[in-house]
């Protein structure tokens, strides 16, 4: 199996066992004799079961990405995603430095004057940058995904 398949099976496996863990939750309780459409024991089996799956395939997951470079990049899978979402984490910070600013267009004719202390534009093109870059670095983590053999 590819990296890229078991990444999408984890998906599914814990969509799953969100709706196992919500049928769980609506068969807990019936009225006085009566029974529920399923069994709450039964399920609780099936969501431990799964849980283990689960976690069985997120070890296997982590154990490729700690041993497989990225093409390309002189980085590990897991390094590759951690410097993508930094990334994404500066591009959101960077992306609301002048919001303040645009404050100034509705401000009172006593509240004083402020003036920004970073140039905007080298700040948009740095984010500018960034976006490049944030593509770049994913797409080479998908082909890496859809290319790698997933470690036992």
């Amino acid at each position: 199996m590819k990296l890229g398949e078991a990444l999408s099976a984890l998906k599914k496996e814990q969509s799953r066992l969100a709706r196992l863990t919500l049928l769980r939750k609506e068969n807990m309780y019936r009225e006085k004799g009566k029974q529920t459409k399923f069994n709450p024991a039964k399920l609780s089996e099936q969501v431990d079961k799964k849980l283990e799956e689960i976690r069985k395939l997120k070890i296997k997951i982590q154990k490729t990405n700690l041993n497989t470079n990225v093409a390309g990049e002189n980085l590990t899978l897991a390094e590759a995603i951690i410097k993508l979402n930094d990334i994404r984490s500066n591009i959101a910070n960077l992306s609301t430095l002048f919001e303040k600013k645009r404050d100034i267009l509705f401000r009172d004719k006593d509240e004083i004057e402020k003036i920004a202390q970073l140039d905007e534009l080298k700040i948009e093109d740095k984010i500018e940058k960034l976006e490049i870059e944030k593509v770049q670095l994913d797409n080479k983590i998908q082909i890496t995904n859809w290319t790698t053999k997933l470690l036992d």
